[in-house]
């Protein structure tokens, strides 16, 4: 209501289910306001008479198809998109969303001081038992050396939704062109 308040064409409801740091007016309330994308899409979609773009815990054609049933506008992926070889992203971390499970990422601050979407990982089930990450930016300063040196998943910032196992490890092209084709045959059946 706060966006569309201040004359925002667009709206982007983003889930709980998100991978790293999720989008929030308000940083220290994010650990409060934790909704997931299908009860939050249609509470967005009918207060408001902009776009909405779904976001967070999409993956597959399924979800597109869901969020787009829901009355999203347009479907934003985000960790969908970590194994395509256009990501580049580290070959630990793209091998572990690939065989990752909903449980198998945790909500943490371990990283970065703000609230974020992690793997689970040896480091975060280390902090998690204390003490109390540092306020954001001071705990990414403490955690940089750790992270640009790390070559295992246990120490990387391995940012992942939970759908990170639905993702797969092609070209973005073809990737988007089918989860497209697919959400429209799953939309028209």
């Amino acid at each position: 209501m706060a966006a569309k308040a201040a004359g925002a064409d667009v709206i982007i409801a983003q889930g709980l289910e998100a991978g790293g740091h999720r989008g929030s007016f308000n940083t220290e309330d994010m650990s409060r306001s934790l909704v997931g994308l299908f009860a939050l899409l249609p509470a967005v979609v009918d207060a408001v008479k902009v776009p909405v773009v779904a976001t967070g815990g999409v993956a597959d054609a399924r979800g597109v198809a869901a969020a787009l049933l829901l009355g999203a506008s347009a479907v934003q992926i985000g960790t969908g998109l970590l194994r395509t070889p256009e990501a580049k992203i580290a070959s630990p971390w793209a091998d572990a969303i690939g065989t990752s499970l909903p449980e198998d990422t945790v909500p943490t601050r371990a990283f970065s001081g703000r609230l974020g979407r992690s793997i689970r990982t040896a480091y975060t089930e280390a902090a998690d038992k204390g003490p109390i990450p540092a306020p954001y930016p001071i705990q990414r300063n403490i955690t940089k050396a750790m992270r640009t040196s790390a070559t295992d998943i246990d120490r990387m910032q391995a940012w992942a939704g939970q759908s990170a196992g639905l993702t797969r490890a092609e070209p973005a092209a073809e990737l988007i062109t089918d989860l497209w084709s697919t959400a429209k045959e799953l939309l028209n059946s």
